[in-house]
């Protein structure tokens, strides 16, 4: 089984400030294969921008077809933080770090939850991740 909360910190713990994807696609492509996902990065550049890897992954054919949209790209940290913003410290039942909230989590339960679907419902339809390191920034050279 996968533990969401396990790909969200390995999600946090990479730096991946707008365009940077700081590793973040390697660790969803490493956690969609085993699941039967098919996986291709997609990079856009608009001209005066910084190049933008996509991720598109997709597990099954046919309708009906789910597709999950998210972003894996952070605005930096700043200062104030109590714990370091790509640690993904848990205190006190708390996950702390840049991405936390928005949206790293979110993409874990997204991996997480098709995992459990794939058990359960092997074969029936199509599900789809479609993620870009490009929605803080200039939210050009990706999906918005």
């Amino acid at each position: 089984m996968l533990d969401p909360v396990a790909l969200a910190q390995a999600l946090i713990r990479c730096p991946s400030v707008t365009p940077k994807n700081a590793g973040t696609l390697a660790v969803l492509e490493d956690a969609l294969k085993p699941l039967g996902f098919d996986c291709q990065r997609l990079a856009f550049q608009e001209p005066g921008t910084e190049r933008v890897e996509n991720l598109f992954a997709q597990v099954g054919h046919g309708a009906p077809l789910l597709c999950f949209a998210g972003h894996t790209d952070v605005v930096p940290p700043g200062e104030g933080w109590r714990h370091d913003p790509f640690g993904a410290v848990i205190d006190g039942g708390m996950l702390y770090g840049r991405g936390a909230a928005d949206m790293k989590s979110a993409i874990a339960a997204f991996v997480a939850a098709v995992a459990r679907h794939q058990e359960k419902h092997p074969g029936k339809g199509a599900i789809a991740l479609l993620i870009t390191g490009d929605e803080e920034g200039e939210e050009v050279n990706g999906t918005t």
